[in-house]
């Protein structure tokens, strides 16, 4: 593997270099430790020659000019509805929990169980369970009599 110039380096780094031969030297940048260590070199080097910026609040204020949806939208979220407050939660509850009780239908939901348990039928497992049950008596019955 060929390595690159710091001198080219440098040139990459000023932005003096065609468009190929930038896109090989990003590429070689990926698989070459020792060019990346050159590369930062030659930035250290010519950092005196590349632009700086105006000033950083500038390029915020810039930025923060093209997005103003953003600020409005977050004064909006800080705001909760009335029907989002934790109270009107706990109101509700309460006033529904009043109604279902002079209702009555608290008690109407305690008496369905025992009215399922009344007209209850054993279902098919348990009919084939007792069934059995009844067999095996049978026949320890019939052993105990042959065994006497």
């Amino acid at each position: 593997m060929s390595h690159i110039a710091l001198d080219e380096w440098k040139m990459y780094a000023r932005d003096e270099t065609d468009d190929n031969k930038r896109i090989e030297y990003e590429e070689h940048l990926y698989r070459c430790d020792h060019c990346m260590g050159l590369y930062m070199e030659a930035v250290n080097a010519v950092q005196e020659d590349l632009p700086s910026l105006e000033g950083p609040s500038l390029y915020t204020d810039e930025v923060m000019e093209r997005i103003p949806f953003a600020c409005e939208r977050v004064r909006d979220l800080s705001r909760k509805r009335w029907y989002e407050e934790k109270v009107f939660h706990y109101v509700l509850a309460t006033a529904m929990t009043l109604i279902l009780m002079a209702t009555g239908i608290f008690g109407e939901i305690l008496k369905v169980p025992s009215e399922f348990e009344k007209n209850r039928q054993s279902s098919f497992t348990e009919n084939i369970l007792s069934k059995t049950t009844a067999l095996l008596d049978d026949v320890e019955k019939v052993k105990e009599q042959e065994a006497e």
